[in-house]
């Protein structure tokens, strides 16, 4: 039995093997880590992982309209409007028109939506620290070159400016 199963293992791993020459695999596979990680670790229960983004990329710009949010985050509208429509009926978000045009709605948060954001952080921070700690200057800085070159390239082949990486591949 025990021999079957090493057996097993070793075309596992040579199936694995074969898919991790792949980069777009490897990458996705570490995205969805990286995305249940920190599911798996969000405090409050009525925000999902698109819900924190949204709140965090309001801190840091402090007015956006949905469409916005969309570019930027490379996420769906459709997605985009119900994580909205949501943390607006939780109050973490307000909206109030935009007075250079009626029709578009800018988002801003509230002062809930802050101080969710903020009971949030100190696990994406933590994150954040671990990871730069776990990788050397070198391999960070080469991780961070390489992360942008090939979002620069697909944000200019898909024609979508606003994933353009602003970094340059610089360390913060």
């Amino acid at each position: 039995m025990e021999l079957m199963d090493v057996e097993a293992a070793r075309v596992r791993l040579a199936a694995l093997s074969r898919l991790e020459v792949h980069l777009s695999f490897r990458i996705s596979r570490l995205c969805k880590l990286l995305d249940n990680h920190a599911i798996k670790n969000l405090k409050h229960p009525d925000l999902n992982l698109t819900d924190y983004r949204i709140l965090l990329v309001l801190d840091i710009f402090n007015e956006a309209s949905a469409a916005e949010l969309s570019r930027l985050m490379v996420i769906d509208r459709a997605q985009i409007s119900r994580s909205v429509g949501a943390l607006r009926k939780a109050e973490f978000l307000t909206e109030r028109s935009d007075p250079g045009n009626k029709r578009r709605k800018l988002l801003s948060l509230t002062d809930k939506g802050r101080a969710t954001l903020a009971e949030e952080e100190p696990f994406f921070t933590d994150r954040q620290n671990m990871f730069e700690d776990m990788l050397t200057r070198e391999e960070l800085s080469g991780l961070m070159v390489a992360i942008d070159k090939l979002s620069r390239h697909l944000a200019q082949d898909l024609d979508q400016p606003q994933a353009m990486p602003s970094s340059q591949g610089k360390l913060p």
